[in-house]
């Protein structure tokens, strides 16, 4: 991220948290089954000090517009869900993260709205008199599941989530008006924007105009899953995206004992000559509101501990998702997302000593991540793997880091090939102050590591 020079700078060492609001706050399912606004967002405050000594320093809310049921399905961009509270609160919410050095994107999902949306609303009281009939993908010869007397077009078969029209230039100027006001009036920093993937690049050319011109240093990460990235991302679209390509072999190359998966994809993503991705920011994350939690997806409790590690030595922006700090778990089914949008308990914590050790995990790595330029800048260059041992280094103008990640469940010892890098005769020194050696001489363009520990790994420093 070093050389990218549209994106703003504090994104670039930035650890994002990620809430689900409706699971976080513990709200009632469907938005008609809370008759009064019940301003839950005011618990979040519980949380200011839980933040600030895990170290993060973006909150990023899921939807949190007024809707029907999961957020998705908007019915009002302009209005925060009544079953969380009100704007003004919203605001000053900001306002207080901000105080505390925390700044706050939100999601944006401009690609479909809910069925209780005004404009369908409209078409389904005026037919095809509707003045905003062209809103959406209306076909009047035909009908839908709903029994509405048409069809429309959909999220990926879906009914209940309206697809819009961003052929319309009202539809857009709409839409533009709510990234202005969240923006401009209320204090976000920027928008994570849902199946950015599935909306036509014309429309984000002049989405960023808007976004950028109403707040400079605002940032824009797209929902990526399929590839390639590089159609959404660049400096004429959005900032960033998720990295989905990396997300799978996070946990799967633990699972099954195959770090060569995992190598395989960072040098496909991210080598610094041929990777896809290499000139692109991803945010990486280890779980998400649609996916298993980390917890539940790997066989082996000790693995999070290498694999907490890795997000936060990987290149690109970490997310963490909210709980997955204190190990809560939770599997998501073909049929439900509920049993990983849980609330989050409360605090202090009631946990085990177990999960406590884990909490400690996440801020040591994170306090790692933001002492090394490397880490937060640098590229990524894939170096080594076996079943059990995955190396790479990380490379800026200030820092050359060697990072090693163990799956072992015992002491093993490695040799890790450094041909062709110019660096015979140098050293590395250890900088995670763990116990045995803490330097290393590289000799015949290797370098020989007697012990890496169990479910661990090592952060080296180049010394010349």
């Amino acid at each position: 991220m070093e050389n990218i020079n549209y994106i703003p700078d504090w994104a670039k060492n930035a650890v994002f948290y990620h809430i689900y609001p409706f699971g976080f706050f513990n709200t009632p399912k469907y938005g008609k089954d809370d008759p009064i606004t019940t301003p839950r967002l005011e618990l979040i405050r519980d949380y200011y000090d839980h933040f600030v000594e895990l170290g993060v320093s973006v909150i990023q809310f899921g939807p949190i517009f007024e809707s029907v049921r999961h957020g998705y399905d908007t019915t009002d961009y302009m209005k925060i869900d009544h079953r969380l509270g009100t704007n003004d609160l919203f605001k000053t919410i900001v306002d207080e993260l901000h105080d505390r050095n925390i700044r706050v994107i939100v999601d944006g999902v401009f690609n479909h709205v809910g069925r209780e949306f005004p404009s369908f609303k409209d078409i389904q009281a005026h037919g095809e008199t509707s003045w905003r009939k062209h809103w959406h993908y209306v076909d009047f010869a035909k009908d839908n599941s709903y029994k509405d007397g048409f069809d429309y077009k959909n999220w990926e078969g879906h009914y209940s989530l309206v697809k819009l029209n961003l052929e319309q230039p009202d539809v857009c100027n709409y839409l533009f008006s709510v990234a202005q006001y969240w923006l401009g009036e209320i204090g976000i920093d920027g928008w994570r924007l849902d199946v950015a993937y599935m909306i036509p690049n014309f429309f984000w050319y002049d989405f960023r105009d808007i976004c950028k011109r109403t707040k400079p240093d605002c940032l824009l990460i797209g929902e990526m899953i399929h590839g390639p990235y590089s159609k959404w991302i660049g400096p004429n679209t959005l900032d960033g995206g998720t990295g989905y390509e990396v997300y799978k072999s996070l946990w799967s190359s633990f699972n099954h004992a195959n770090m060569h998966e995992l190598k395989s994809n960072l040098e496909r993503s991210f080598h610094p000559e041929w990777g896809l991705n290499k000139d692109l920011t991803l945010v990486n994350f280890l779980s998400n509101h649609d996916s298993s939690r980390i917890l539940s997806q790997l066989d082996e409790y000790l693995h999070i501990y290498p694999a907490v590690l890795l997000l936060f030595t990987l290149n690109g922006i970490p997310k963490i998702y909210y709980g997955d700090e204190i190990g809560l778990r939770g599997i998501k089914t073909a049929i439900s997302d509920e049993a990983v949008r849980q609330p989050m308990p409360k605090v202090p914590f009631n946990i085990t000593e177990e999960n406590r050790a884990l909490l400690n995990h996440y801020k040591f790595c994170i306090q790692i991540r933001g002492d090394h330029h490397a880490l937060k800048y640098g590229n990524l260059i894939p170096l080594y793997a076996n079943e059990h041992i995955l190396a790479f280094l990380r490379k800026s103008s200030r820092e050359t880091l060697l990072i090693i990640i163990s799956s072992a469940f015992e002491t093993i010892s490695c040799k890790i090939p450094l041909h062709n890098l110019g660096m015979e005769g140098y050293r590395f020194v250890e900088q995670l102050e763990q116990g045995g050696s803490q330097e290393y001489l590289v000799v015949n363009n290797q370098l020989s590591l007697p012990e890496i520990y169990s479910c661990w790994g090592r952060i080296l420093q180049l010394r010349q």
